[in-house]
């Protein structure tokens, strides 16, 4: 078997168990939390179960085994430099998302599960942490932030160079520092967007399509030290390893999707802050550090604004915005 043909079947592999997995797993989970599960109220008075962004676990496992599918291939010899350099680019995210996930997600859960509601925002949790007391808002803010140092790290670690002169340093750490704050930042942006039914999926999605484009721009463009433009070939092949992996990270949003848009269940702090933190890793991956910089400022603002300005308050002034949040929601009616 080639190389090139063993490639192709832990690609496959890895995309089988990033859509098929999940969506099984919610076929089954759904009506368990609705038989019996926690329930909140929604934005139209109808008690809907919470538990849905479990799909992320579920989708982290299969993650894990496809990780290490990947590194056996590895240590069995094969495949070959170009195909490896190639498949890696896919498969080698996954050991970081194994952690930053699920543990996104735990610190979620307690928010869901413990969260005081009457502290929001930075200010207030901030604001408590000042006066002694430590909100479980704090906890995931301090929990994930941690977390996205470890990723930040991950995504950056071939501009971190262990040898180097001053400015080399300083700009690695830079870009480890750039990267952690987008991780963590667009975990809590996707959060806050968790107000109506499927609009955490939607900015979720647009943010990871972004995140895996401009990672097939710097390869593209050899903007990362180890991309180096090769030939068509190879360029070509990259490229569709980058749509396996967009359409490995969609697997949850397509799994979830008819569920969280039907009002049957509810994504909750668990699963926004999961998909968020793994969108802002898209974002940061392998990217360069003005783009990191750019990034980071432009989730750092939306983050800000937020504190002041309702954004469904905006999507319902915007038209346009208005018809993309509605789409796939059901129809405005009385509480149900």
């Amino acid at each position: 078997m080639s190389a090139w043909v063993t490639a192709s079947l832990v690609l496959l592999a890895t995309v089988v168990l990033g859509w098929l997995l999940p969506a099984w797993a919610m076929k089954w989970l759904v009506p368990s939390l609705e038989s019996g599960g926690p329930r909140v109220t929604n934005y139209r008075g109808r008690s809907i179960p919470t538990g849905l962004g479990a799909v992320w676990l579920v989708w982290a496992a299969g993650v894990a085994v496809a990780d290490a599918a990947w590194f056996y291939l590895v240590l069995s010899g094969g495949p070959q430099p170009v195909a490896a350099g190639a498949v890696g680019t896919a498969v080698g995210i996954m050991g970081p998302l194994t952690l930053l996930v699920p543990g996104a997600f735990a610190f979620g859960l307690v928010d869901d599960v413990f969260g005081e509601r009457a502290v929001k925002g930075f200010r207030g949790h901030l604001a408590a942490l000042a006066h002694g007391r430590l909100t479980t808002g704090g906890l995931k803010l301090l929990g994930i932030g941690s977390l996205s140092l470890a990723a930040g790290f991950s995504a950056v670690r071939q501009m971190v160079p262990y040898r180097g002169g001053a400015l080399e340093v300083v700009s690695g750490l830079a870009a480890w520092a750039c990267a952690s704050l987008v991780i963590a930042l667009a975990a809590n942006l996707v959060n806050l967007t968790d107000l109506r039914p499927g609009r955490a999926l939607k900015v979720y999605g647009l943010l990871a399509t972004i995140g895996v484009g401009l990672a097939t721009w710097t390869v593209w463009t050899g903007g990362t030290p180890d991309s180096a433009p090769g030939s068509p070939l190879q360029l070509l092949w990259v490229g569709c390893l980058k749509l396996s992996l967009l359409a490995l990270v969609l697997g949850p949003v397509v799994a979830v999707w008819r569920f969280d848009l039907g009002e049957r269940a509810m994504l909750g702090d668990a699963g926004a802050n999961a998909m968020g933190a793994l969108a802002g890793f898209l974002l940061a991956w392998r990217s360069p550090l003005w783009l990191l910089a750019v990034t980071a400022v432009v989730l750092l603002a939306l983050n800000l604004v937020s504190e002041r300005v309702s954004f469904s308050k905006v999507i319902e002034r915007t038209a346009f915005l208005r018809w993309l949040d509605g789409l796939g929601r059901l129809p405005s009616g009385p509480p149900g």
